[in-house]
């Protein structure tokens, strides 16, 4: 049967260690990437991670851990260099500029736009039933107001007469009683 073993910890003053000889490294490793720039300069060619390597033993993967290293070689790098200029000096067109907009729906999953597009169409044909009813309530409410005023017009001649006869008795009754003064009145 194996042993399974506990995980090591490092007292502090060996954390202490680790951590000057990680410095002492990652500084080293700037140092030897200065001077590799510099002879690579001095010597009028290219910088990068080929000619790096072949001055000074450097490969990309060191570089790449040393975040002041990486960032000295990004610095001096004719390619990086370059891309920087080709990226300042091409204008960019108008459709460059704005990002085109993208249709939030295209990130859906196919089960997912299925299921929205089923809910809508119901949605639709509720309204749509809704509509219809309205629709058949509102012909209803304008057939009944078409026949009240066809009533009205029927029944607006018997209204006329009505008030000539209205009018007709009270010329009489004034004329019957007009005669009455208030001194031929007994007390």
């Amino acid at each position: 049967m194996k042993k399974h073993r506990l995980p090591h910890t490092y007292s502090e003053a060996q954390l202490v260690g680790i951590k000057q000889s990680t410095a002492a490294r990652r500084l080293a490793t700037v140092e030897r990437l200065r001077a590799a720039i510099d002879a690579l300069k001095a010597k009028k060619q290219e910088i990068s991670v080929q000619t790096i390597y072949d001055e000074c033993d450097l490969r990309y993967a060191a570089l790449h851990r040393n975040p002041e290293a990486l960032a000295l070689f990004r610095a001096n790098s004719i390619h990086l260099i370059a891309e920087k200029k080709r990226n300042k000096r091409k204008p960019r067109e108008a459709s460059e500029a704005t990002p085109a907009h993208r249709d939030p729906l295209l990130s859906y999953k196919k089960p997912q736009l299925v299921a929205r597009l089923r809910s809508a169409q119901q949605q639709l044909l509720e309204a749509q039933q809704n509509q219809a009813t309205l629709v058949e309530a509102r012909l209803q409410q304008e057939a009944r107001i078409a026949e009240l005023e066809a009533k009205l017009a029927v029944l607006e001649s018997y209204r006329t007469f009505v008030m000539q006869m209205r009018a007709q008795k009270q010329r009489e009754e004034q004329g019957r009683f007009g005669d009455l003064s208030p001194s031929s009145q007994v007390d």
